[in-house]
Parts: C-alpha cells; structure tokens; sequence
C-alpha cells in the first residue's frame, strides 16, 4: 500500500487503515492513548496502518492536521514499544514508521505498519495481562475487545 503521498480526498478508514489526530493538548504531537487499542487489534488480525496527523471530521470525512513535532511522537513510540508495561510486544521496526506529506504537500503525518502477530507472539495485549481486558482485534474500521 503506497500511503507516501496521501490524497485525503481518497483516504477511507478499513480493516487495515486507522486515522488517528495524535495532535496533543498544545497541537504539536503526541501518540494518542487510543493508539495501543489499534496496535493490538492489528497485531491479532492481519496487520495494518495507522496514520498519525489525520483527522475524521465526520465518517469518512478526513483531514489533515499534521504533526509539527513528529520526531518527538516517534521517540514516544518507540520508548513504549520495548516497554512490557505498555504492551505486550514490539512489531514495529524502524522501517515501519515513515514521516510523509500530504498530496498539497501542506502537512506531514506519521505512517505507521503493524505487521500481523506470529501464533508464538499472540495475543498481543495491553499492559502487563492478557486476562484483564486488554486485547483487541480488528473487526472493519473498528478495534473491537476480544472476549
């Protein structure tokens, strides 16, 4: 999937594309709380995008906010992704993470890839407990609690 140049005229929310704001409180970046929920629902799916800096005004209405400090959502990512407290494995290499324009090259946003779990590394959960209702699969463009 060639997400590099977006056109957010033809960007839909699916199965494997999650929208997120990741704007902050002060508008310059932050990974979003909800970010953990969609990487664990992709991880016990079949893998996917989430894109970082692009807003849902209403269903499958989109706009791009952009990140200002997208170095500093990076960093913030990868911290939590080696942190067993946060979630339960990394799949997420370097690679994966991509800082990209808009097609109006007027914003950038953050790509990131979350390739599908091995058997051996499923379930991928939150915090420190796969028992505690804190594991997520993707069901269409939602992240669903898997009971």
């Amino acid at each position: 999937m060639n997400l590099t140049e977006l056109n957010i005229n033809e960007l839909a929310e699916s199965h494997e594309i999650e929208c997120k704001l990741a704007g902050g409180q002060d508008g310059r970046g932050k990974l979003p709380d909800d970010f953990w929920a969609t990487y664990s629902a992709f991880a016990n799916t079949y893998g996917g995008f989430i894109l970082l800096g692009i807003k849902e005004k209403s269903r499958g209405n989109f706009t791009a906010q952009g990140i200002p400090d997208a170095d500093k959502v990076i960093t913030d990512l990868f911290n939590n992704l080696n942190n067993r407290q946060k979630i339960s494995c990394n799949l997420i290499a370097e690679t994966d993470v991509e800082k990209c324009l808009t097609c109006t090259w007027s914003h950038r946003f953050i790509k990131v890839r979350v390739r599908r779990a091995s058997r051996h590394e499923k379930p991928v959960h939150l915090n420190s407990s796969p028992f505690m209702g804190n594991t997520y699969r993707r069901l269409q463009e939602g992240d669903r609690l898997r009971r």
